[in-house]
């Protein structure tokens, strides 16, 4: 079982490595309201859907990992507390997946 996420910071940073680059993310966790217990990173990723590319920057939703979690899915924030990176996001009502990071 994992241990309850440390309330008193919002603000905080997530290492990440899509395709072999690591980057250090901005991130808010949401103590109450309809994200309570998760994390939204910065819009600082790239998708897709199958009809074609998100016209801007994402922001990548984190929730916190099960027994059965691929460990390869697992980020660590800067409180030392684990995260799961999630890929599937919605942008104007149109489904995308996370590809990479977005192109500075």
């Amino acid at each position: 079982m994992n241990p309850a996420p440390s309330p008193g910071r919002r603000h905080r940073t997530v290492t990440i490595e899509l395709d072999g680059l690591l980057q250090q993310v901005p991130a808010e966790y949401h103590p109450t309201g309809p994200l309570v217990g998760r994390m939204v990173t910065a819009l600082a990723f790239h998708a897709r859907s199958p009809y074609g590319e998100c016209p801007v920057p994402v922001a990548m939703p984190l929730h916190r990992p099960t027994a059965r979690t691929d460990p390869r899915l697992i980020v660590v924030d800067d409180l030392s507390e684990q995260w799961v990176m999630g890929f599937r996001i919605q942008y104007h009502r149109q489904l995308y997946r996370i590809t990479g990071f977005y192109p500075r």
